[in-house]
């Protein structure tokens, strides 16, 4: 196992240098190779969406999914990349999953999860859900979404309290 993760490591050390190419054929190598390790999926999906081919990663994290139906972080990752390509519905549905999973662990991504659910509650008009996701995240938070560039907590609730008023 250490040597396979080693292999995903470098995988993604190479995404990072953005040699896709070399990064892929390594994930690809350990899939072969270990059909039912989640791991060579997940370490692809993350290069995937890294590169930008976002109906990629999602198949892959998908398959990870039915595999590891009870970890957290797959669903919160599906839920971004959702929200990256416009999907709000599924995204809504995926990082409600996550907190629902993550509720009796010490989820990390929890805070990143409300962010992320927030916008997609506002993209889809839902002003109130959206600032009541807020209410879980710090003031001064921030993250930079492909689909919509930089936003903030209190872009969501600006936006979200203007939507309200209309």
């Amino acid at each position: 196992m250490e040597e396979i993760e080693k292999k995903l490591d470098e995988a993604y050390s190479w995404a990072r240098k953005d040699d896709y190419e070399k990064a892929l054929a390594l994930c690809d190598a350990v899939i072969q190779a270990h059909p039912s390790f989640p791991n060579g999926k997940r370490t692809r999906a993350a290069i995937y969406a890294r590169k930008g081919d976002i109906d990629r990663a999602i198949a892959d994290i998908t398959d990870v999914i039915a595999k590891e139906p009870d970890d957290p972080s797959h669903y919160f990752f599906r839920g971004w990349w959702y929200l990256d390509s416009g999907n709000a519905k599924q995204a809504i549905e995926d990082l409600t999953k996550a907190l629902a999973l993550g509720k009796n662990n010490d989820n990390y991504h929890d805070e990143s999860t409300y962010f992320f659910r927030a916008t997609a509650h506002l993209r889809e008009g839902r002003y109130n859900e959206a600032l009541a996701d807020c209410q879980h995240v710090r003031d001064d938070f921030m993250i930079y979404i492909k689909s919509a560039g930089k936003i903030s907590k209190a872009d969501i609730e600006r936006e979200a309290t203007a939507g309200k008023e209309k």
